[in-house]
């Protein structure tokens, strides 16, 4: 039997975490779509990070479907130098390592106002003036699963039944682990593995897609309130079969970041 949680996406159990219904991915009722997992390994890592220093890079590796399972996890953490360290974090279910994440940690420095400022963004548009979004359902039919139950979606560009670029604004509908604040770093990367997928570059009806291979964001400022924007297009080349989805990542104050994902095609035919 399957051990999950009820009142957001993890429980703590012990040293580990259980997983609840709301975790589960689109393609298979057994494992975990990609944005809770990811999430875990921030939460996990932020404790890590001193006050004086900010988490700029991380990248996530998904090594083997995530078992709707009580996951436990590492971390280990490499000074560089005085102002860099890097993180390295491993999720593991039972003895099995199942997804890690490697993120670089720069000291904090004052610096004056900037002689330019990016001008705001389409991710800017309050998710409030338009409709949520009922997700496709996909393989997983009728079950609960974390892109259509666990976030919300609201599209100011773009929408799920076509092909192209989207802005997706999304929320999560619960906590990441039970009882205990979500940070602003979570909420990103529980968002941030949806770029590829709501900006498709084939429509619903195609026998062919795109999956991501791994996932990698890079912030300039910590992320703000419970809404995070994917400003996201995906790019493919057909004679290798392979793509990058680029998205940029906001918040309602503006610009946070970028994430990259590495792409493989597959065909259902």
């Amino acid at each position: 039997m399957t051990e999950t949680a009820t009142h957001g996406l993890f429980e703590r159990d012990g040293d580990g975490f259980l997983p609840s219904e709301f975790t589960r991915g689109p393609w298979r009722p057994d494992a975990q779509h990609g944005g809770p997992p990811s999430a875990l390994l921030g939460h996990l890592i932020e404790p890590r990070v001193d006050d004086a220093e900010f988490l700029t890079h991380i990248e996530i590796e998904l090594l083997r479907p995530v078992p709707l399972a009580r996951l436990h996890g590492e971390v280990r953490r490499e000074q560089v130098s005085g102002r860099v360290a890097r993180l390295h974090a491993t999720l593991f279910s039972e003895s099995e390592p199942v997804a890690r994440a490697n993120a670089l940690v720069l000291q904090r420095t004052e610096l004056d106002p900037p002689d330019w400022v990016e001008p705001d963004g389409p991710g800017l548009n309050p998710p409030e003036e338009v409709d949520e979004v009922e997700p496709p359902r996909w393989a997983t039919g009728q079950r609960t699963t974390y892109h259509r139950n666990g976030v919300e979606h609201r599209f100011t560009a773009g929408t799920f039944k076509e092909a192209g670029p989207v802005v997706d604004w999304i929320r999560l509908r619960q906590p990441l682990i039970v009882g205990e604040p979500t940070s602003g770093l979570e909420r990103v990367l529980a968002a941030a593995d949806f770029g590829s997928g709501v900006s498709a570059i084939y429509g619903p009806t195609s026998a062919f897609g795109l999956i991501n291979a791994n996932l990698t964001v890079s912030l300039h400022r910590p992320a703000v309130g419970e809404w995070i924007s994917l400003d996201a297009r995906t790019h493919a080349d057909p004679k290798t079969g392979t793509g990058l989805g680029i998205t940029m990542l906001g918040d309602r104050d503006g610009s946070v970041g970028v994430a990259t994902q590495s792409l493989l095609g597959y065909s259902v035919r």
